[in-house]
């Protein structure tokens, strides 16, 4: 393919050439956008994995005031296990 000799009457893409690189830039700025709302969407549900695990562990210590420490809930019904005393 010979290259166009740029003189002052053709300063001008092609109009297959501008339409590829408006397609192109388009598409790249669609995946930077995609992108950046992925690293939000990851950092919002990191945040929320961390708040929960904060939530859990002051419920926790909590239940360990309330009920003594090695006491298993049964989540789905709110029953206490209390572990069986250690037989010597």
């Amino acid at each position: 393919m010979a290259k166009k000799k740029i003189t002052p009457a053709t300063q001008e893409l092609l109009p297959k050439e501008l339409l590829a690189l408006q397609q192109l830039l388009s598409t790249y700025n669609q995946a930077k956008v995609a992108l950046a709302e992925a690293t939000m969407a990851e950092k919002d549900a990191l945040d929320a994995v961390m708040a929960s695990k904060v939530g859990f562990t002051a419920m926790e210590d909590s239940l360990v005031k309330s009920y003594g420490k090695g006491v298993s809930v049964n989540v789905q019904t709110g029953e206490l296990s209390h572990p069986e005393a250690v037989k010597g």
